[in-house]
């Protein structure tokens, strides 16, 4: 079964007894199982994923092992001893896949604790907002950084990927970097937008692109001497979040691009830009992680304070050489940024490396690419199923629950069973979802555009709609004190299924209930008539778009008429009397579509319904 490797070894050839960790000469002798093919039937993975849970650690949990089955190529384990990854192989092949064992990657450092199983929840919060009903409306909530900060979780090791030098190197203290990098920085606005950057030429900069003006606008840069010119955008990527800046008059010196991949977890690090608008301030951090996977990109995790106005600033390593750009706060977290690795920024300005940086490089974006299946995998995975994604108090109404699910025709109302328990007592509560909101709509009011753009780019919205409902906790008579779990009847098994809920809020909503009935009764009302508004702005779409339809075709076919009479008439055929009948067909046709733009702009019908 073991096709790729002999058992002995690798160092001193001698036998590998299979169920220990390391030969008698120190070598290591664990191995990892590599999937040949992936699983593409959701039940098999489903089957096979609970096979392989059941032999415990060190093979995956059941909700990583549907995700890494679904991924060709991927180590379903790590660093296993060759007898435990024979029996990840046999599981495998009974079930009708391939897998194969190679000597365990050494480079992968391995966090110091098993990490937390992956969620339903965890993974939609980490990509689109959800959608609550408060009062007679309904509100965005977001949390922008939820994958990052469950990353972070799991510890901050990092691979290395650069070899380890020889003796400590030689690091430039903060003042020194400040002293030499500061003269080289500059503070930006444009509008309301407040960031910093730094030069690359002597009369031009690097920043976010989210704090510089549009291409060709002119916006106020301040320098470290006091003097205050004009910048003008040359050229900005909206996917990496970067701009160069002309600032003509600056005369500045250049700062030094340095290498991003010799970086290591705790290395010193040094940051330059304007918080708060307190310009030139010059912050201290330390590494995190490197390649930190975000939105498709693998940023430098540094652990420091970040503030608005420190965004486009330069990351300098401890030789005080460029290393990224500062674009990022980790949300709801003290002290964690990220900043876009400088290899990035060759797609804007020229940015030189060795060889051996440049395969390091490719070696982190790999490891990145690899991240990122794996989380628009998981994403698929959990999404296939209603998902309970989160429970939250709503004033005078109670508990609101959101339930994430695909389908394929926009949804109406949706009936789904929902279960509270406790350790000794169950409570089955059906709830109507009344209100539905596309994701990719939510998606829209949300600030973070990038997201955005990222998700719908790897077309895992599609199908997805988000759904309000109220928990019915009226007729539930359950303890007052401690906790409950909420899960979606026949929606799934397993522990991450469930949402965790302190029975104190339970108490609290049946009390809202008691309290305000026909406030609550008013507001599902609302609700309705919110979902009954959609229905019919949807027909309503479907009507326009088709009335245009069919006039565009129209159009089309007497255009195409017109052209082969007129061929025929070249030929020498005679069609002149069909051909005055073309002319006319397509001039009632013309006439037809402009009546229809006319109409629509009369009643104001939004361009995409004319589409």
């Amino acid at each position: 079964m073991s096709e790729s490797f002999e058992a002995r070894c690798l160092r001193c050839g001698a036998p590998d007894p299979g169920d220990k960790p390391r030969c008698i000469c120190g070598a290591s002798l664990l191995v990892d199982v590599l999937l040949k093919q992936p699983m593409e039937d959701e039940r098999q993975r489903f089957v096979m994923a609970r096979a392989l849970a059941l032999l415990g650690p060190p093979a995956p949990a059941f909700s990583q092992a549907r995700v890494a089955l679904g991924i060709p190529g991927e180590r379903l384990v790590r660093g296993a001893s060759r007898v435990f990854a024979e029996k990840i192989v046999a599981v495998l092949s009974e079930h009708g896949a391939q897998a194969v064992l190679q000597q365990a990657e050494q480079s992968v450092v391995q966090p110091a604790a098993a990490p937390p199983r992956s969620s339903a929840r965890s993974a939609l919060m980490a990509v689109f907002l959800l959608v609550v009903v408060a009062g007679a409306g309904h509100r965005l909530w977001t949390s922008q950084s939820a994958e990052i900060q469950k990353q972070v979780a799991f510890g901050l090791g990092a691979p290395s990927l650069a070899p380890a030098e020889s003796g400590k190197p030689a690091w430039l203290t903060t003042q020194e970097i400040s002293q030499r990098a500061s003269p080289s920085t500059l503070s930006l606005r444009c509008g309301g937008q407040m960031g910093s950057g730094f030069f690359v030429e002597p009369e031009l900069a690097l920043t976010n692109a989210h704090v510089a003006c549009p291409l060709g606008k002119t916006m106020t840069v301040v320098l470290p001497d006091g003097r205050q010119l004009i910048g003008e955008t040359l050229a900005r990527d909206e996917e990496l979040d970067l701009a160069t800046v002309r600032v003509v008059g600056a005369k500045a010196v250049p700062l030094k691009l340095g290498d991003v991949t010799r970086l290591q977890p705790g290395d010193p690090l040094v940051f330059i830009g304007s918080p708060k608008g307190l310009d030139f301030t010059v912050h201290e951090g330390k590494v995190g992680f490197v390649g930190r996977h975000y939105l498709g990109l693998g940023y430098v995790q540094f652990n420091a304070s970040v503030n608005p106005g420190n965004s486009g600033g330069p990351l300098l390593d401890g030789r005080g050489e460029v290393v990224g750009v500062v674009s990022l706060k980790i949300e709801n977290a003290d002290g964690l940024g990220l900043a876009l690795p400088i290899p990035y920024a060759s797609k804007l300005i020229p940015v030189s490396a060795s060889p051996e940086a440049t395969a390091r490089w490719e070696e982190l974006l790999a490891r990145v690419e690899r991240e990122e299946a794996r989380e628009v995998e998981s994403f698929k995975v959990e999404t296939s199923r209603p998902v309970l994604a989160s429970v939250k108090e709503a004033p005078n109404v109670g508990l609101v629950v959101l339930i994430v699910e695909r389908f394929d025709a926009p949804p109406s109302r949706k009936r789904h069973g929902l279960v509270l328990q406790t350790k000794d007592e169950t409570c089955a509560m059906p709830a109507d979802f009344e209100f539905w909101l596309p994701i990719q709509e939510a998606m829209e009011r949300e600030k973070d555009s990038r997201r955005m753009r990222w998700i719908a780019s790897r077309g895992i919205t599609e199908g997805l709609y988000v759904g309000a409902a109220r928990l019915p906790v009226e007729d539930c008579s359950l303890p007052e004190v401690g906790k409950a779990w909420l899960k979606v009847d026949g929606a799934g098994d397993e522990e991450f299924d469930r949402y965790e809920l302190p029975l104190q809020a339970v108490t609290t909503a049946r009390g809202v209930w008691n309290r305000n009935k026909r406030g609550i009764k008013a507001w599902e009302q609302t609700l309705w008539q919110a979902r009954v508004e959609n229905d019919r702005s949807r027909e309503d779409a479907e009507q326009w778009r088709a009335s245009f339809r069919r006039a565009r075709e129209r159009l089309s076919r007497a255009e195409e008429a017109k052209r082969r009479l007129e061929e025929d008439a070249a030929a020498g055929r005679y069609v002149r009397q069909k051909l005055s009948e073309a002319e006319a067909e397509l001039k009632l046709a013309n006439q037809q579509l402009a009546e229809l733009e006319r109409y629509a702009s009369d009643k104001r019908v939004p361009e995409e319904w004319r589409q």
